[in-house]
């Protein structure tokens, strides 16, 4: 880094004809340390307190790197916190600028890197982290922990996500607008080696730049002080401050379809991660209950396997607004005392734009697969009561048959004992002759006591 900006300073020097700047590069390399670690400084009227977000990543590294390679305990970690600590106080005393902030805020800050970059380096050694994770095996239910791991991977998964789209809309904008960023130097009457050493100490705040562009392509807006305006909506500055990488902010969408689609493209994404959580074999499996049989599954195994994914969402909902308040919170920072005392994004609002439609995009996927999966079941009770209706009708035909069958077999059967019992043997038919002309003669008896009277 000193390096760097020795060179960089050389070089501004050379080409402008001013005085040499080279002397400031002790005072100048110290100040951006300590900006990397948050903590902004002024110099008469300019004003710097945006932290370069890849400075501050880069540094966290470096130190973890160091922790690695020396080792990690509890008492190398005090001892190196303690000299960290040292090294920047030195810093601060020793630069020609005014830094913002007591000497507290600076010890928290320059502690709180040098913590997390050894916390990086030493996590995976933590007997009490193993510990811990032991302990959450052990006690806590598989299915909690299904939900839980499940929550998280989509967390990382969406972030990462919008990281790239961030990233993908920032170098939108370089390829743009690159002509605006040229015409600046131009009219800076910078050098060639001026602009290719500046261009590269501004991609220290690309990351600051991925998370405007982030909250721009959401339908949100992001602010240089009051001399700049951005959004899909519009687009404009005054009077912003000579700084050539100002040239490649946006101007507003004109195309009303473009920007539905930018406008569309976090609930989409919510959509789409959400359906693959939901349906994916090694998640919570609802394709088995798509694709599987209705008689081999219950009411009771689609409801606990339909909830899963509404925890494991609920849970990467929790982890993204915590996430990207963090993330809208550190790009903010000052460029100046009164226009531009606030550069950056309304965090709040930024989280909503972001969050709210991805969240959108969750339900709408639960309840898509919801609806197919209660429709595919109606349709086999409907089917299922119109075959056991069926079946019932079909069950009383055949008995209606084999009764009408058994009456007809039960008539013949008494017609064949009469014509063959009755009338058959000689000795039956006598008794019926005799009976017949009893019968006559009772009758014929009849009619003459009727004529007598």
């Amino acid at each position: 880094m000193v390096s760097f900006i020795s060179l960089t300073l050389l070089v501004i020097s050379m080409e402008e004809g001013g005085a040499n700047l080279s002397d400031s590069t002790v005072s100048l390399t110290g100040a951006v340390v300590l900006l990397s670690q948050g903590i902004g400084f002024n110099s008469g009227s300019f004003t710097l307190g945006v932290v370069p977000l890849l400075l501050t990543l880069l540094l966290i590294a470096l130190i973890r790197q160091l922790a690695q390679r020396f080792g990690t305990s509890l008492p190398g970690y005090c001892a190196g916190l303690l000299t960290w600590i040292v090294l920047n106080l030195l810093l601060v005393q020793n630069t020609a600028v005014n830094l913002s902030g007591s000497t507290i805020s600076h010890v928290i800050r320059t502690a709180l890197v040098f913590s997390l970059g050894y916390l990086l380096a030493d996590i995976s050694n933590w007997k009490e982290i193993q510990a811990l994770l032991s302990f959450y095996r052990e006690h806590v239910p598989s299915q909690i922990r299904l939900i839980i791991r499940i929550g998280v991977i989509t967390w990382l998964a969406v972030t990462a996500l919008f990281i790239a789209i961030a990233l993908g809309t920032c170098i939108y904008w370089m390829v743009v607008n690159h002509q605006v960023m040229a015409r600046l130097f131009a009219l800076l009457n910078m050098g060639m080696g001026s602009r290719i050493l500046t261009s590269i100490a501004s991609l220290m705040w690309i990351p600051n730049l991925c998370m405007w562009a982030l909250a721009w392509v959401s339908g949100s807006n992001f602010q240089i002080g009051d001399a700049g305006y951005f959004s899909m909506w519009l687009g404009k500055s005054t009077d912003l401050p000579p700084i050539p990488a100002f040239g490649l902010l946006p101007d507003q969408v004109s195309n009303d379809v473009i920007r539905t689609m930018l406008l569309t493209l976090p609930m989409t994404l919510g959509f789409v991660a959400a359906l693959v959580v939901i349906v994916h074999p090694r998640s919570c499996d609802a394709w088995t209950l798509i694709t599987g049989k209705c008689d081999d599954i219950t009411w009771k195994q689609a409801i606990i396997r339909l909830s899963y994914p509404i925890g494991a969402l609920c849970i990467t909902a929790t982890l993204m607004v915590l996430s990207f308040l963090s993330l809208f919170g550190v790009t903010n920072g000052p460029l100046g005392k009164d226009r531009l005392a606030h550069v950056g994004v309304n965090t709040l609002e930024a989280t909503r734009s972001v969050a709210q439609p991805t969240f959108l995009g969750f339900t709408v996927a639960w309840i898509l697969v919801v609806v197919i999966i209660s429709f595919k079941f109606g349709i086999h009770i409907v089917l299922m009561s119109i075959q056991r209706r069926a079946e019932a009708s079909k069950e009383i035909d055949v008995e209606s048959l084999h009764d009408t069958n058994n009456v007809s077999a039960s008539i013949g059967d008494h017609s064949r004992v009469i014509s063959s019992k009755d009338y058959g043997s000689s000795e039956t038919s006598t008794t019926v002759l005799v009976h017949a002309e009893n019968l006559g003669s009772s009758k014929k008896e009849a009619d003459t006591n009727a004529k007598e009277d």
